[in-house]
Protein backbone atom coordinates (compact mmCIF):
# COMPACT_ATOMS: atom_id res chain seq x y z
CA UNK A 1 0.00 0.00 0.00
CA UNK A 2 2.91 2.17 0.67
CA UNK A 3 4.16 1.31 -2.41
CA UNK A 4 0.84 2.45 -4.79
CA UNK A 5 0.92 5.71 -2.52
CA UNK A 6 4.68 6.50 -3.27
CA UNK A 7 3.97 5.63 -6.99
CA UNK A 8 0.78 8.05 -7.08
CA UNK A 9 2.62 11.08 -5.41
CA UNK A 10 5.42 10.60 -8.16
CA UNK A 11 2.62 10.64 -10.87
CA UNK A 12 0.83 13.85 -9.45
CA UNK A 13 4.48 15.59 -9.29
CA UNK A 14 4.92 14.71 -13.24
CA UNK A 15 1.65 16.36 -14.68
CA UNK A 16 2.63 19.28 -12.20
CA UNK A 17 5.80 19.76 -14.09
CA UNK A 18 4.55 18.75 -17.48
CA UNK A 19 1.33 21.96 -16.91
CA UNK A 20 4.10 23.64 -15.88
CA UNK A 21 6.34 23.47 -18.78
CA UNK A 22 2.96 24.06 -21.59
CA UNK A 23 2.10 26.94 -19.32
CA UNK A 24 5.48 28.21 -20.39
CA UNK A 25 5.76 27.25 -24.19
CA UNK A 26 2.37 28.76 -24.34
CA UNK A 27 3.22 32.49 -22.87
CA UNK A 28 6.57 32.17 -24.52
CA UNK A 29 7.47 34.49 -27.78
CA UNK A 30 8.07 32.74 -31.01
CA UNK A 31 11.69 32.09 -31.94
CA UNK A 32 13.12 34.15 -34.86
CA UNK A 33 14.24 31.90 -37.28
CA UNK A 34 18.03 33.32 -38.99
CA UNK A 35 17.51 36.16 -41.28
CA UNK A 36 16.60 35.16 -44.89
CA UNK A 37 15.26 31.71 -43.92
CA UNK A 38 12.00 32.56 -42.01
CA UNK A 39 9.90 29.60 -41.24
CA UNK A 40 6.10 29.33 -42.50
CA UNK A 41 3.95 26.58 -41.08
CA UNK A 42 0.90 25.95 -43.21
CA UNK A 43 -2.30 26.34 -41.53
CA UNK A 44 -5.80 25.33 -41.93
CA UNK A 45 -7.06 28.24 -40.56
CA UNK A 46 -7.66 30.90 -43.65
CA UNK A 47 -6.64 34.73 -42.36
CA UNK A 48 -8.00 38.03 -44.01
CA UNK A 49 -5.81 40.19 -45.35
CA UNK A 50 -7.93 41.86 -47.65
CA UNK A 51 -11.66 42.26 -48.55
CA UNK A 52 -13.33 44.75 -50.28
CA UNK A 53 -16.36 45.03 -52.46
CA UNK A 54 -15.83 45.77 -55.84
CA UNK A 55 -18.47 48.76 -56.24
CA UNK A 56 -15.91 50.25 -53.27
CA UNK A 57 -13.07 50.35 -55.44
CA UNK A 58 -12.32 53.25 -57.19
CA UNK A 59 -8.86 52.59 -58.59
CA UNK A 60 -6.03 50.31 -57.43
CA UNK A 61 -2.26 50.62 -58.80
CA UNK A 62 0.09 47.92 -58.98
CA UNK A 63 3.62 48.68 -58.99
CA UNK A 64 2.94 51.91 -61.14
CA UNK A 65 3.18 49.39 -63.72
CA UNK A 66 -0.78 48.94 -64.37
CA UNK A 67 -3.76 50.63 -62.76
CA UNK A 68 -7.44 49.75 -62.63
CA UNK A 69 -10.30 52.04 -62.90
CA UNK A 70 -13.66 51.13 -61.94
CA UNK A 71 -16.62 53.45 -63.30
CA UNK A 72 -19.82 53.19 -64.44
CA UNK A 73 -18.51 51.63 -67.57
CA UNK A 74 -17.33 48.93 -65.09
CA UNK A 75 -13.62 47.38 -64.64
CA UNK A 76 -10.99 49.62 -67.09
CA UNK A 77 -7.13 49.62 -66.97
CA UNK A 78 -5.63 53.55 -67.04
CA UNK A 79 -4.15 54.61 -70.41
CA UNK A 80 -4.93 50.73 -71.78
CA UNK A 81 -7.47 49.62 -74.62
CA UNK A 82 -9.44 47.00 -73.37
CA UNK A 83 -9.36 45.41 -77.03
CA UNK A 84 -5.98 44.26 -76.29
CA UNK A 85 -6.66 42.94 -73.12
CA UNK A 86 -8.16 39.14 -72.65
CA UNK A 87 -11.09 40.25 -70.59
CA UNK A 88 -11.38 36.89 -68.37
CA UNK A 89 -7.62 37.82 -67.45
CA UNK A 90 -8.12 41.16 -66.67
CA UNK A 91 -11.09 40.10 -64.26
CA UNK A 92 -8.93 37.45 -62.77
CA UNK A 93 -6.26 39.68 -61.76
CA UNK A 94 -8.52 42.28 -60.51
CA UNK A 95 -10.59 39.88 -58.34
CA UNK A 96 -7.42 38.45 -57.30
CA UNK A 97 -6.65 41.81 -56.04
CA UNK A 98 -10.12 42.67 -54.36
CA UNK A 99 -10.50 39.83 -51.98
CA UNK A 100 -7.16 38.52 -50.49
CA UNK A 101 -6.81 35.50 -47.73
CA UNK A 102 -3.62 33.99 -46.26
CA UNK A 103 -3.01 30.22 -44.92
CA UNK A 104 -0.52 31.69 -42.83
CA UNK A 105 0.03 34.32 -40.42
CA UNK A 106 3.76 34.76 -39.71
CA UNK A 107 3.57 36.70 -37.07
CA UNK A 108 4.21 40.92 -36.38
CA UNK A 109 7.00 42.11 -37.56
CA UNK A 110 8.58 45.76 -38.24
CA UNK A 111 11.60 47.86 -39.00
CA UNK A 112 14.64 45.97 -39.59
CA UNK A 113 13.22 42.70 -39.25
CA UNK A 114 11.20 43.32 -41.89
CA UNK A 115 14.33 42.80 -43.91
CA UNK A 116 14.21 38.51 -43.77
CA UNK A 117 10.83 38.81 -45.50
CA UNK A 118 12.29 41.29 -48.29
CA UNK A 119 9.01 44.10 -46.98
CA UNK A 120 11.29 46.46 -46.08
CA UNK A 121 11.87 47.16 -49.61
CA UNK A 122 8.66 45.56 -51.29
CA UNK A 123 8.51 43.98 -55.31
CA UNK A 124 5.46 45.63 -55.70
CA UNK A 125 3.17 47.85 -53.59
CA UNK A 126 -0.55 47.59 -54.47
CA UNK A 127 -2.31 51.06 -53.89
CA UNK A 128 -5.90 50.93 -53.01
CA UNK A 129 -7.76 54.17 -53.22
CA UNK A 130 -11.82 53.36 -52.19
CA UNK A 131 -14.72 54.93 -51.10
CA UNK A 132 -14.32 53.88 -47.87
CA UNK A 133 -10.44 55.36 -47.42
CA UNK A 134 -6.99 54.03 -49.12
CA UNK A 135 -4.49 51.05 -47.81
CA UNK A 136 -1.51 49.78 -49.35
CA UNK A 137 -0.36 46.13 -49.75
CA UNK A 138 3.19 45.16 -49.86
CA UNK A 139 4.56 42.12 -51.75
CA UNK A 140 8.05 40.64 -50.65
CA UNK A 141 10.30 38.36 -51.61
CA UNK A 142 9.40 34.50 -51.94
CA UNK A 143 9.20 31.86 -48.87
CA UNK A 144 12.40 29.53 -48.98
CA UNK A 145 9.82 26.33 -50.35
CA UNK A 146 9.38 28.80 -53.03
CA UNK A 147 4.96 28.30 -52.64
CA UNK A 148 4.52 31.54 -51.34
CA UNK A 149 5.00 35.47 -50.97
CA UNK A 150 5.41 37.15 -48.13
CA UNK A 151 2.81 40.11 -47.63
CA UNK A 152 1.78 42.88 -45.43
CA UNK A 153 -0.76 45.76 -45.43
CA UNK A 154 1.06 49.12 -44.87
CA UNK A 155 -1.12 49.36 -41.71
CA UNK A 156 -0.31 46.64 -39.84
CA UNK A 157 2.54 44.61 -38.41
CA UNK A 158 1.09 41.09 -39.33
CA UNK A 159 2.88 39.15 -41.84
CA UNK A 160 1.22 36.99 -44.09
CA UNK A 161 1.75 34.56 -47.20
CA UNK A 162 0.50 34.65 -50.26
CA UNK A 163 -0.23 31.62 -52.62
CA UNK A 164 2.67 31.96 -55.39
CA UNK A 165 0.21 31.76 -58.25
CA UNK A 166 -1.59 34.40 -56.74
CA UNK A 167 1.12 36.66 -56.57
CA UNK A 168 2.55 35.93 -59.76
CA UNK A 169 -0.77 37.10 -61.08
CA UNK A 170 -1.03 40.44 -59.43
CA UNK A 171 2.50 41.13 -60.04
CA UNK A 172 2.73 40.29 -63.84
CA UNK A 173 2.94 42.91 -66.35
CA UNK A 174 0.08 44.75 -68.51
CA UNK A 175 1.21 42.02 -71.43
CA UNK A 176 0.80 39.01 -69.97
CA UNK A 177 -3.15 39.95 -70.11
CA UNK A 178 -3.07 40.36 -73.97
CA UNK A 179 -5.71 39.12 -76.16
CA UNK A 180 -3.83 37.17 -78.53
CA UNK A 181 -6.16 35.65 -81.16
CA UNK A 182 -6.44 36.89 -84.39
CA UNK A 183 -9.45 35.70 -87.25
CA UNK A 184 -9.25 32.25 -87.41
CA UNK A 185 -9.03 31.42 -91.09
CA UNK A 186 -10.13 28.92 -93.26
CA UNK A 187 -6.91 27.63 -96.11
CA UNK A 188 -9.73 25.90 -98.10
CA UNK A 189 -12.22 28.91 -98.94
CA UNK A 190 -9.89 32.08 -98.77
CA UNK A 191 -11.65 34.84 -100.98
CA UNK A 192 -8.22 37.17 -100.61
CA UNK A 193 -4.60 37.09 -100.03
CA UNK A 194 -1.77 39.21 -100.21
CA UNK A 195 1.87 40.00 -99.18
CA UNK A 196 3.90 42.98 -99.55
CA UNK A 197 7.59 42.86 -99.34
CA UNK A 198 10.74 45.04 -99.17
CA UNK A 199 12.55 44.36 -102.87
CA UNK A 200 10.10 42.04 -103.87
CA UNK A 201 6.86 42.22 -106.25
CA UNK A 202 3.39 42.06 -104.51
CA UNK A 203 1.70 39.15 -104.66
CA UNK A 204 -2.07 39.29 -104.62
CA UNK A 205 -4.73 36.62 -105.08
CA UNK A 206 -8.51 36.96 -105.26
CA UNK A 207 -11.87 34.75 -105.24
CA UNK A 208 -13.31 36.98 -108.21
CA UNK A 209 -17.09 35.90 -108.57
CA UNK A 210 -16.86 37.75 -112.32
CA UNK A 211 -13.98 35.95 -113.40
CA UNK A 212 -14.92 33.30 -116.28
CA UNK A 213 -12.20 30.85 -115.43
CA UNK A 214 -12.65 30.69 -111.56
CA UNK A 215 -16.61 30.36 -111.95
CA UNK A 216 -16.03 27.69 -115.00
CA UNK A 217 -14.10 25.77 -112.59
CA UNK A 218 -16.79 26.29 -109.61
CA UNK A 219 -19.45 25.24 -111.69
CA UNK A 220 -17.79 22.18 -112.87
CA UNK A 221 -15.25 20.72 -109.81
CA UNK A 222 -16.94 22.75 -106.73
CA UNK A 223 -13.59 24.24 -106.43
CA UNK A 224 -13.53 27.63 -105.49
CA UNK A 225 -10.71 28.98 -108.09
CA UNK A 226 -8.62 31.82 -106.96
CA UNK A 227 -7.50 34.57 -109.53
CA UNK A 228 -3.76 35.75 -109.58
CA UNK A 229 -3.21 39.71 -110.09
CA UNK A 230 0.29 40.46 -109.01
CA UNK A 231 3.07 39.34 -109.77
CA UNK A 232 1.49 37.54 -113.20
CA UNK A 233 -1.65 38.17 -114.10
CA UNK A 234 -5.00 35.46 -114.34
CA UNK A 235 -2.98 32.72 -113.04
CA UNK A 236 -5.56 30.44 -111.57
CA UNK A 237 -4.95 29.70 -107.94
CA UNK A 238 -6.54 26.43 -106.47
CA UNK A 239 -6.62 26.68 -102.20
CA UNK A 240 -5.11 23.07 -102.22
CA UNK A 241 -2.15 24.40 -103.57
CA UNK A 242 -1.99 26.95 -101.15
CA UNK A 243 -2.13 24.65 -98.21
CA UNK A 244 0.68 22.54 -99.39
CA UNK A 245 2.62 25.64 -100.74
CA UNK A 246 2.29 28.99 -99.23
CA UNK A 247 -0.29 28.05 -95.87
CA UNK A 248 1.79 24.99 -95.33
CA UNK A 249 2.88 26.11 -91.78
CA UNK A 250 -0.29 28.04 -91.07
CA UNK A 251 -1.15 25.95 -87.99
CA UNK A 252 1.66 27.90 -86.58
CA UNK A 253 0.59 31.72 -88.14
CA UNK A 254 -0.24 32.43 -84.31
CA UNK A 255 0.60 35.36 -81.94
CA UNK A 256 2.32 34.02 -79.19
CA UNK A 257 3.14 36.97 -76.45
CA UNK A 258 2.85 40.49 -76.33
CA UNK A 259 6.11 42.48 -75.80
CA UNK A 260 5.03 45.70 -75.91
CA UNK A 261 1.79 47.80 -75.62
CA UNK A 262 1.59 50.94 -77.19
CA UNK A 263 3.43 52.01 -80.73
CA UNK A 264 6.15 54.01 -79.46
CA UNK A 265 8.65 51.57 -79.85
CA UNK A 266 7.71 50.57 -83.25
CA UNK A 267 10.43 52.01 -85.36
CA UNK A 268 12.85 49.62 -82.44
CA UNK A 269 11.53 46.31 -83.37
CA UNK A 270 11.24 47.31 -87.18
CA UNK A 271 7.63 48.01 -87.24
CA UNK A 272 7.74 51.61 -88.18
CA UNK A 273 8.43 50.39 -91.89
CA UNK A 274 7.77 46.62 -91.61
CA UNK A 275 9.86 44.36 -93.97
CA UNK A 276 6.64 42.38 -94.89
CA UNK A 277 2.40 42.82 -94.87
CA UNK A 278 0.22 39.67 -94.60
CA UNK A 279 -3.39 40.30 -95.20
CA UNK A 280 -5.47 37.47 -95.62
CA UNK A 281 -9.71 36.47 -95.98
CA UNK A 282 -12.47 34.28 -96.03
CA UNK A 283 -15.75 34.87 -96.72
CA UNK A 284 -16.44 34.94 -92.94
CA UNK A 285 -13.28 37.46 -91.35
CA UNK A 286 -9.89 38.58 -92.33
CA UNK A 287 -6.92 39.62 -90.85
CA UNK A 288 -3.40 41.99 -91.34
CA UNK A 289 -0.36 41.25 -89.79
CA UNK A 290 2.82 43.42 -90.58
CA UNK A 291 6.30 41.68 -89.86
CA UNK A 292 9.15 43.27 -88.80
CA UNK A 293 12.66 42.18 -87.03
CA UNK A 294 13.64 38.67 -86.08
CA UNK A 295 13.88 38.28 -82.38
CA UNK A 296 17.35 37.67 -80.72
CA UNK A 297 17.54 34.33 -80.41
CA UNK A 298 15.76 34.26 -84.12
CA UNK A 299 12.84 31.99 -83.48
CA UNK A 300 10.23 34.65 -83.55
CA UNK A 301 9.77 37.66 -85.29
CA UNK A 302 8.31 40.94 -83.84
CA UNK A 303 4.59 41.75 -85.59
CA UNK A 304 1.68 43.68 -84.92
CA UNK A 305 -1.94 42.55 -86.07
CA UNK A 306 -4.71 44.03 -87.51
CA UNK A 307 -3.39 47.43 -87.07
CA UNK A 308 -3.65 47.17 -82.89
CA UNK A 309 -1.12 49.88 -80.99
CA UNK A 310 1.03 46.86 -79.96
CA UNK A 311 4.07 44.70 -80.12
CA UNK A 312 3.62 41.12 -80.68
CA UNK A 313 5.66 37.66 -81.59
CA UNK A 314 4.73 35.17 -84.31
CA UNK A 315 6.84 31.92 -84.94
CA UNK A 316 9.58 31.83 -87.65
CA UNK A 317 8.04 28.72 -89.41
CA UNK A 318 4.82 30.52 -89.69
CA UNK A 319 6.41 33.51 -91.96
CA UNK A 320 8.65 31.93 -93.61
CA UNK A 321 6.78 30.37 -96.64
CA UNK A 322 5.55 34.22 -97.06
CA UNK A 323 9.50 35.48 -97.26
CA UNK A 324 9.94 32.16 -99.61
CA UNK A 325 7.77 31.51 -101.63
CA UNK A 326 7.98 30.85 -105.75
CA UNK A 327 4.62 31.25 -107.17
CA UNK A 328 4.59 28.45 -109.27
CA UNK A 329 4.77 26.25 -106.36
CA UNK A 330 0.63 27.15 -105.90
CA UNK A 331 -0.78 28.26 -108.82
CA UNK A 332 -2.44 26.22 -111.30
CA UNK A 333 -0.20 25.32 -114.09
CA UNK A 334 -2.25 24.40 -116.93
CA UNK A 335 -1.54 27.22 -119.99
CA UNK A 336 -5.23 27.11 -121.50
CA UNK A 337 -7.53 24.27 -119.11
CA UNK A 338 -11.11 24.31 -120.57
CA UNK A 339 -14.42 21.91 -120.30
CA UNK A 340 -15.19 21.19 -123.67
CA UNK A 341 -18.54 21.94 -122.86
CA UNK A 342 -17.55 25.81 -122.84
CA UNK A 343 -15.75 25.71 -126.66
CA UNK A 344 -17.24 26.04 -130.04
CA UNK A 345 -13.58 25.66 -131.46
CA UNK A 346 -10.04 25.59 -131.27
CA UNK A 347 -7.62 26.76 -133.73
CA UNK A 348 -3.77 25.72 -134.44
CA UNK A 349 -1.49 26.88 -136.55
CA UNK A 350 1.96 25.48 -135.83
CA UNK A 351 5.05 24.28 -137.62
CA UNK A 352 3.90 21.10 -136.94
CA UNK A 353 0.80 21.43 -139.15
CA UNK A 354 -2.57 23.65 -138.67
CA UNK A 355 -5.77 21.98 -137.54
CA UNK A 356 -9.04 23.37 -136.73
CA UNK A 357 -10.54 21.20 -133.70
CA UNK A 358 -14.53 22.06 -134.23
CA UNK A 359 -18.12 20.99 -131.93
CA UNK A 360 -20.90 20.94 -133.59
CA UNK A 361 -24.34 19.90 -132.68
CA UNK A 362 -26.16 17.47 -135.26
CA UNK A 363 -29.51 16.05 -134.09
CA UNK A 364 -29.55 14.72 -130.85
CA UNK A 365 -25.64 15.09 -130.52
CA UNK A 366 -25.54 18.55 -128.38
CA UNK A 367 -24.92 19.84 -125.25
CA UNK A 368 -27.45 18.32 -122.29
CA UNK A 369 -28.41 18.90 -118.53
CA UNK A 370 -29.89 15.78 -116.94
CA UNK A 371 -32.00 15.90 -113.60
CA UNK A 372 -28.98 15.27 -111.70
CA UNK A 373 -27.75 19.09 -113.40
CA UNK A 374 -24.92 17.12 -114.86
CA UNK A 375 -23.90 18.22 -118.08
CA UNK A 376 -23.12 16.00 -120.96
CA UNK A 377 -21.55 17.35 -124.24
CA UNK A 378 -22.45 15.08 -127.18
CA UNK A 379 -21.84 17.12 -129.90
CA UNK A 380 -19.60 15.89 -132.74
CA UNK A 381 -16.16 16.75 -133.10
CA UNK A 382 -14.85 17.66 -136.33
CA UNK A 383 -11.10 18.43 -137.04
CA UNK A 384 -10.00 20.17 -140.40
CA UNK A 385 -13.26 19.06 -141.33
CA UNK A 386 -13.34 15.34 -140.45
CA UNK A 387 -15.70 13.66 -137.92
CA UNK A 388 -13.30 12.64 -135.21
CA UNK A 389 -12.84 9.09 -133.30
CA UNK A 390 -14.85 9.08 -130.18
CA UNK A 391 -12.48 7.17 -127.83
CA UNK A 392 -9.17 8.43 -129.51
CA UNK A 393 -10.25 12.09 -129.21
CA UNK A 394 -10.86 12.01 -125.22
CA UNK A 395 -7.02 11.26 -125.39
CA UNK A 396 -6.40 14.19 -127.65
CA UNK A 397 -8.23 16.61 -126.11
CA UNK A 398 -6.67 15.53 -122.52
CA UNK A 399 -3.44 16.48 -124.09
CA UNK A 400 -4.44 19.24 -126.04
CA UNK A 401 -5.63 21.28 -122.31
CA UNK A 402 -3.48 19.80 -120.11
CA UNK A 403 -0.21 21.60 -121.37
CA UNK A 404 1.46 23.04 -118.34
CA UNK A 405 4.42 24.94 -117.95
CA UNK A 406 7.58 24.29 -115.86
CA UNK A 407 9.02 27.51 -114.58
CA UNK A 408 8.31 30.93 -115.20
CA UNK A 409 10.50 33.79 -117.08
CA UNK A 410 10.49 37.57 -117.40
CA UNK A 411 12.84 37.61 -121.18
CA UNK A 412 11.27 38.76 -123.89
CA UNK A 413 10.26 36.08 -126.62
CA UNK A 414 12.35 36.46 -129.47
CA UNK A 415 12.12 34.67 -133.25
CA UNK A 416 8.74 33.88 -134.85
CA UNK A 417 6.07 32.49 -133.21
CA UNK A 418 6.59 28.09 -133.52
CA UNK A 419 2.50 28.03 -132.72
CA UNK A 420 -0.46 29.76 -131.57
CA UNK A 421 -3.54 27.69 -130.58
CA UNK A 422 -6.51 29.95 -130.07
CA UNK A 423 -9.16 28.55 -128.24
CA UNK A 424 -12.49 30.67 -129.13
CA UNK A 425 -15.77 29.83 -126.32
CA UNK A 426 -19.21 29.52 -127.09
CA UNK A 427 -19.75 33.29 -125.63
CA UNK A 428 -17.11 34.73 -128.33
CA UNK A 429 -13.99 35.45 -125.87
CA UNK A 430 -11.12 34.14 -127.42
CA UNK A 431 -7.85 32.48 -125.20
CA UNK A 432 -4.65 32.53 -127.46
CA UNK A 433 -0.92 31.39 -126.22
CA UNK A 434 1.87 31.70 -128.96
CA UNK A 435 4.90 29.78 -128.48
CA UNK A 436 8.58 31.18 -129.59
CA UNK A 437 11.50 28.81 -128.91
CA UNK A 438 13.43 29.63 -125.50
CA UNK A 439 16.10 27.12 -126.01
CA UNK A 440 16.78 23.57 -127.51
CA UNK A 441 14.54 22.17 -124.61
CA UNK A 442 12.01 24.92 -123.97
CA UNK A 443 9.35 26.86 -125.54
CA UNK A 444 8.54 30.40 -124.20
CA UNK A 445 4.47 30.45 -123.98
CA UNK A 446 2.68 34.15 -124.27
CA UNK A 447 -0.82 34.48 -123.07
CA UNK A 448 -2.54 36.86 -125.24
CA UNK A 449 -3.31 40.35 -122.75
CA UNK A 450 -0.96 39.26 -120.37
CA UNK A 451 1.08 42.52 -118.96
CA UNK A 452 2.70 40.93 -116.37
CA UNK A 453 5.93 40.90 -117.83
CA UNK A 454 5.82 36.97 -117.15
CA UNK A 455 6.15 34.06 -119.73
CA UNK A 456 5.76 30.40 -119.03
CA UNK A 457 8.61 28.05 -120.09
CA UNK A 458 6.83 24.50 -121.38
CA UNK A 459 8.82 21.52 -123.06
CA UNK A 460 8.95 21.22 -126.43
CA UNK A 461 8.04 18.26 -126.80
CA UNK A 462 4.75 18.06 -124.80
CA UNK A 463 3.39 20.92 -127.33
CA UNK A 464 4.63 19.20 -130.46
CA UNK A 465 2.50 15.62 -128.82
CA UNK A 466 -0.58 17.58 -128.15
CA UNK A 467 -0.55 19.02 -131.68
CA UNK A 468 0.52 16.14 -133.76
CA UNK A 469 -2.09 13.56 -131.68
CA UNK A 470 -4.79 15.28 -134.16
CA UNK A 471 -3.59 13.08 -136.90
CA UNK A 472 -4.63 10.04 -135.36
CA UNK A 473 -8.14 10.53 -134.63
CA UNK A 474 -9.26 11.72 -137.66
CA UNK A 475 -8.88 7.90 -139.74
CA UNK A 476 -11.98 6.43 -138.41
CA UNK A 477 -15.28 8.10 -137.80
CA UNK A 478 -17.63 8.11 -134.92
CA UNK A 479 -19.04 10.51 -132.04
CA UNK A 480 -17.76 11.22 -128.72
CA UNK A 481 -20.06 11.60 -125.38
CA UNK A 482 -18.28 14.11 -123.13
Amino acid sequence: MKKKMIMLGGLLAAVVVLLAVYGIAKNKKPVEEPAGEPNVITSEQKYEVLNYEPEDIESIDVGGRIKFLVGEKGIEIENVDLALMDNDLVVMMFNALVKINSDNEVGEFSGSDLVQFGLDAPQTNVDYTTKKGNSTLYIGNETPDGNYFYIKKADSDMVYTMGKMTGERIMQDITEMADLDIATLDPKGLTRLEVKQKDREELSVTFDKDDEQANANLDKSGLQTLVMHKPVENLLVYPYNLETGLLYNYDKFKLTKMVELGDENFAAYGLAEPQMTILMADLESGCVVAVGNPTEDGKDFYVTADGKKAVYTMPKDALDPFFNYNIVDFIQKFIALHFRDTLESVDIKSVYGDYTVEFKEEGDKKITVDENNVTRDKRQEYINGKPADSEKFVDYYELLTGLTFDALDENEPKGEPQAVITYKMLDGSTDTTTYYNYDETFYTAVKEGSESGYNMLINKQQVKQAIEKANEVTELTGGSEG
